[in-house]
């Protein structure tokens, strides 16, 4: 794939409420917006552990039904203000994680990365190929010029993950951000994307 496929003319990025929506799919997964019925993965998600231990502002629903008002709310209202893009990832028709473009910013052309997947899907093919999807996402249909990736420095998975697609490390973090779980301060590895290093 070029780096350059699907760039909006002229290299400006889009407002993301101008762009289409259809799910992206590759390998056997299937990056798409969530819908009600993923309330059942947002709930296991935002209670498992790893996931709240490496992400930051992770607020575990109280039952699938406030995690379906959630997915209700929230991901369209960002979507629409051009503020983040949540999706669901889907492997054989099954809802397996999450994955999120946020921090947008028009002016540098640039997002944040983040991906998620429940315990019993954390294989490497699938969590790079889900990294991948919403990176192209990014680049493709939001003309994004680099896409920021932020890894908890004990979080070896996260950052081999990263490299296996194309990042590169750019820096280090101390302090970055703290624990949803257990509210410790996490050093980060800073990795970033452009679309021509995207493999």
């Amino acid at each position: 794939m070029s780096g350059n496929e699907g760039l909006p003319s002229g290299g400006a990025m889009r407002a993301l409420a101008a762009v289409g929506d259809e799910p992206l799919r590759a390998d056997g997964l299937v990056l798409r917006r969530p819908v009600a019925g993923d309330a059942p993965l947002i709930f296991r998600g935002t209670r498992d552990p790893l996931v709240r231990e490496f992400l930051q502002a992770v607020i575990p629903h109280l039952d699938v039904a406030a995690a379906e008002r959630w997915l209700a709310e929230v991901p369209p209202l960002l979507w629409a203000e051009g503020r983040a893009a949540y999706f669901t990832v889907d492997l054989d028709e099954e809802p397996v994680g999450w994955a999120e473009l946020v921090n947008l910013d028009a002016v540098d052309e640039s997002a944040e990365v983040a991906v998620w997947l429940l315990p019993e899907h954390r294989r490497m093919r699938t969590a790079t190929g889900a990294l991948r999807l919403v990176c192209r996402f990014g680049f493709e249909r939001l003309g994004l010029r680099r896409i920021d990736a932020f890894a908890a420095a004990d979080n070896m998975p996260s950052q081999v993950m990263g490299a296996a697609i194309g990042f590169r490390r750019a820096g280090y973090r101390p302090a970055l951000f703290r624990s949803s779980r257990t509210q410790r301060l996490h050093d980060a590895v800073h990795a970033t994307l452009v679309p021509d290093d995207l493999c």
